[in-house]
């Protein structure tokens, strides 16, 4: 019986602790060149995606995050990005870009780095770039909305930057 007991309480603790894991995927976004390029020439945005859980993977087709530029300043071209393995870009309509993790499980504790080309197309700014992370519900495309990864902390899934065009 005391066996029993102990064995029940394992398994418990072993549950509990199992479930009780809470994942959390941080977003940041930093524009190259100091945040500066000229009319006609590229410069890139920087995503940083990370799983900040030292035990869980990310899923496939969970993260979706979503950036908004300032278009009557930037353009975003439907080619020439830097994309991780596995990632896509799901929708870019010039002034917001969605991008999936597709089929790259994030290891635990690991981050991808994503490079959005952008060219400057008229004088302006300091102009507000900004990025928050969405997540999908795990099936490709990758598209649709889901809830986040359990324990997720909001916090971190937002970012912004700037961008300045000069001639």
């Amino acid at each position: 019986m005391k066996i029993f007991r102990l064995l029940l309480i394992v398994m418990s603790v072993v549950c509990v602790s199992k479930n009780a894991t809470a994942q959390d995927v941080m977003l940041n976004i930093l524009t190259q060149n100091s945040g500066r390029v000229n009319i006609n020439e590229q410069v890139f945005l920087e995503i940083t995606v990370c799983n900040t859980n030292a035990t869980v993977t990310v899923p496939v087709y969970k993260l979706k995050p979503q950036i908004s530029f300032p278009s009557a300043i930037v353009s975003i071209p439907h080619s020439g990005h830097v994309l991780p393995a596995g990632w896509a870009l799901t929708f870019n309509e010039g002034a917001v870009i969605k991008l999936s993790n597709g089929t790259d499980q994030v290891p635990p504790g690991q981050c991808r780095t994503i490079l959005i080309l952008m060219k400057g197309k008229a004088s302006g700014g300091p102009s507000t770039i900004s990025a928050n992370l969405n997540f999908s519900n795990g099936v490709a495309p990758g598209t649709l909305s889901g809830s986040a990864t359990p324990g997720d902390n909001p916090a971190d899934n937002a970012s912004t930057t700037t961008i300045q065009v000069t001639n």
